[in-house]
């Protein structure tokens, strides 16, 4: 990936946290299960209900809200965790378009990246690197794929990383939709 590429992620990563912070004002509650019964270790796929987040296969417990708002096609999607003990002030957000076509997905945390600084993961249709898919049951959505992580500044030649996600976003309404 060359400095441009990783501008234009590190672009798409703050505007995703920027929209999950502006939606978080309009949000719904979602009480998660506990970490061990959050998924059926057979399909992967989240208790009715619950949203849940992955990363790298690691299931990330959290106290999500999650926000889902539907206006003129376009879906954005975001769960929000202010006090998550590994990544602390935890936003997860994708944006769909058409139903079925993954814009962007971005996950920040104000800890939990390398060098001591703030974690971030993030895929935007049309950049190189990363991918991602959708699908629908319901009010629920279910996002995977992979994306690209943020340099680390204290060592410019290092390889940037990428990291699968896996994310259920269990929408108890969904707003405009």
């Amino acid at each position: 990936m060359n400095t441009t590429s990783a501008r234009l992620c590190i672009t798409a990563l703050a505007a995703s946290a920027g929209l999950v912070l502006a939606l978080t004002g309009c949000s719904s509650s979602s009480s998660p299960a506990p970490a061990a019964a959050a998924t059926h270790p057979s399909t992967g796929a989240s208790a009715p209900g619950s949203s849940t987040l992955s990363i790298d296969g690691k299931s990330v417990s959290g106290a999500f809200t999650t926000t889902c708002v539907n206006q003129s096609g376009l879906l954005a999607l975001a769960l929000t965790d202010t006090g998550n003990t590994t990544y602390g002030n935890l936003a997860v957000s994708a944006t769909v378009s058409g139903g079925n076509s993954v814009q962007a997905v971005g996950i920040t945390g104000s800890k939990g990246g390398s060098s001591s600084l703030p974690y971030a993961i993030g895929f935007s249709k049309g950049l190189p690197g990363g991918s991602a898919s959708v699908t629908k049951s319901g009010n629920t959505f279910h996002v995977t794929g992979e994306g690209i992580g943020t340099p680390d500044p204290s060592n410019p030649m290092a390889q940037v990383k990428s990291s699968k996600f896996d994310i259920t976003f269990a929408c108890p309404t969904v707003i405009g939709g």
